[in-house]
C-alpha cells in the first residue's frame, strides 16, 4: 500500500520571482509519521517548498500511481487542487483535509473524477490509517456513492484527544531547518491546536469550531521535542512556534517561559493584542530573558469601527498600552494588518497607517523593531464574515482567487497577494495605496534593525 502526501500549490506555474521562506507542513508530517509508524509506505511532496509547477505535480503523481492521494486545500488554492484531483487518470483514493474543507465538502463531493473522494474536516493523523486499511471505525457523516465526509470533532474515535502524544518525523522535511536572511537557522514546532478568540476573518474563530477543543500539549512534551532538535540539528539556533496562538494569556507567558528557559535558542510566535494585558513587566521581561526575540501580532486594523466588526479590542490605547509593553521588554514585534474588509472607508484606512506608524515610532523609541507585514482583505470559506456576506448575497468569487501580481512587484512580496474582488466602500487602488504605504513603513529592508540573540 503506497501513500503519497501532497502540500498542495499556491500557483499554476513556476514563479521565478518567488523567493520566501517556506513553513514545513506540519500537519501532513503528523499524518505522516502516524502512517509510517503503522507500517505504511507514505511520501511526501512539498509543492510550495519546491515551486512545482501543476502539470508537472500531476506528472509525478502519474508516475508514482499511489494507492492513496492525500492533499490540504485552501480557499486561495481551491482550483489548483480541484485540477489536479481531476487529471489524475490512474485508480486511487483521494483524501483531502484542512480547515476550509469545513464548508468547501460539498463541493469537493461534486469533483469530476471516477476515483474515491474521502474529506475529513479535523484531526487526520489517527483516521488517515485506518481510512488506508479500510477500517475506519466512525460513521461517516455524508456518505455519496464513493464519496464520504467525516467530521474528526469530540464526539469522533480519532479525535487526538491529548497532542503531547502525536510524535513528529523531521525527515519529511527536507527545507527544515531553514536559514533566515538574518543568518540565525530555525526549526519549526506545533505546542498547541485552535484558537480562542473570535476573529471574524478567521477559520479557526472558536465560535465556528465548538466541536474542535483547544489542546495544548504539556510542558515535558515540548521540552523533549526542543531536546530532540538540539541534537539532531546542532547548528539550530531560533525555533518558531507555529501555532494559532501561542501566547494567549498570563498562564500561557510563563508556560512558555518554563519550556524554553533551559535552552540556548531564541524563539519566536504568535501572540494576540490582549495577550499581555494582565501581564507585569517583571515576567515580560523573563520572557524576553527565555529567549524570545520576536512575536507575531495580529493587530489588523486601526479603525474602531472596522476593529469592532472583526471581533477585536475597538479600544486603540489597548493596542498600542500592550505591543508598548512588549517593546518595553526589547522583543521586537511583526504586527499584521489587512485592508479591505467589508465597508471600509477610507478614513478608517487611513487610522489603520497611523496607528502602524505610531507602533513603529515606538519601537524605535525602545530601541526594538516594529515591522508590517500588510494584506488586502479576502473572503475565506467557513470563516464568519464569509457567511455574513454570503447571506447578503454577495458574489464572493472565493474560488476565484488569482495572485495579485501587480500589487506583488510593489511590495515584493509574492507568497499571499491574492484577490478575489474589492469589498471595501473605496476604490481598488485606494486599497493597494495604503498597503503600499504600510509596507513602506520598514524601510528599504524590513529587517533593519531587528536584534536577535544571536
Amino acid at each position: 500500500m503506497k501513500v503519497l502526501l501532497i502540500n498542495s500549490p499556491l500557483f499554476r506555474y513556476k514563479n521565478l520571482l518567488y523567493d520566501e521562506d517556506s513553513l514545513p507542513p506540519i500537519g501532513l508530517g503528523y499524518i505522516g509519521t502516524q502512517l509510517r509508524k503503522s507500517g505504511i509506505n507514505v511520501r511526501l511532496i512539498d509543492a510550495v517548498d519546491n515551486r512545482i509547477p501543476l502539470v508537472e505535480l500531476i506528472e509525478t503523481i502519474t508516475k508514482a500511481k499511489p494507492n492513496f492521494v492525500g492533499t490540504n486545500i485552501f480557499t486561495t488554492n481551491y482550483e489548483l487542487v480541484k485540477e489536479l484531483v481531476e487529471s489524475l487518470h490512474f485508480p486511487t483514493h483521494i483524501v483531502v483535509g484542512g480547515l476550509s474543507t469545513k464548508q468547501l465538502y460539498q463541493q469537493i463531493l461534486t469533483w469530476n473524477t471516477p476515483n474515491p473522494i474521502t474529506v475529513v474536516t479535523g484531526d487526520g493523523e489517527l483516521i488517515m490509517s485506518d481510512i488506508v486499511r479500510g477500517s475506519v471505525k466512525d460513521e461517516p457523516f455524508i456518505q455519496q456513492g464513493n464519496r464520504r465526509v467525516f467530521q474528526v470533532n469530540q464526539d469522533s474515535k480519532y479525535l487526538v484527544s491529548d497532542i503531547s502524544d502525536i510524535g513528529l518525523d523531521r525527515s519529511f522535511f527536507p527545507n527544515e531547518p531553514i536559514t533566515h536572511e538574518l543568518g540565525f537557522t530555525e526549526a519549526n514546532i506545533v505546542a498547541s491546536r485552535g484558537c480562542v478568540y473570535n476573529c471574524t476573518f478567521c477559520a479557526a474563530a472558536r465560535s465556528l469550531n465548538k466541536d474542535y477543543p483547544v489542546r495544548e500539549r504539556s510542558d515535558a512534551s515540548i521540552v523533549a521535542e526542543l531536546n530532540e532538535i538540539r541534537n539532531a540539528f546542532p547548528h539550530v539556533n531560533s525555533i518558531r512556534v507555529l501555532d494559532d496562538l501561542f501566547l494567549k494569556s498570563e498562564k500561557s507567558v510563563q508556560k512558555a517561559i518554563n519550556v524554553f528557559s533551559p535552552f540556548d535558542f531564541q524563539w519566536r510566535s504568535m501572540a494576540h493584542v490582549q495577550t499581555f494585558r494582565n501581564v507585569g513587566i517583571d515576567l515580560m521581561r523573563g520572557l524576553k530573558e527565555s529567549g524570545c526575540f520576536e512575536l507575531f501580532i495580529g493587530i489588523e486594523s486601526g479603525s474602531p469601527k472596522i476593529l469592532s466588526s472583526i471581533n477585536k479590542t475597538k479600544d486603540v490605547s489597548v493596542i498600542i498600552e500592550n505591543i508598548n509593553k512588549v517593546f518595553s521588554a526589547g522583543i521586537n514585534v511583526k504586527g499584521y494588518f489587512i485592508y479591505g474588509f467589508p465597508d471600509e472607508t477610507e478614513e478608517d484606512m487611513e487610522m489603520t497607517y497611523e496607528l502602524a506608524l505610531k507602533l513603529k515610532h515606538l519601537s524605535l523609541d525602545h530601541g526594538t523593531n516594529f515591522r508590517t507585514s500588510v494584506f488586502q482583505y479576502r473572503p475565506y470559506h467557513a470563516t464568519q464574515i464569509y457567511h455574513e456576506l454570503e447571506a447578503q448575497g454577495k458574489n464572493l468569487q472565493a474560488t476565484q482567487v488569482t495572485p495579485n501580481s501587480a500589487l506583488s512587484e510593489l511590495v515584493g512580496r509574492y507568497q499571499f497577494n491574492f484577490h478575489s474582488g474589492n469589498f471595501s466602500a473605496v476604490e481598488y487602488q485606494t486599497v493597494e495605496d495604503y498597503i503600499c504605504r504600510t509596507i513602506n513603513i520598514n524601510g528599504v529592508n524590513i529587517f533593519s534593525g531587528l536584534a536577535t540573540n544571536t
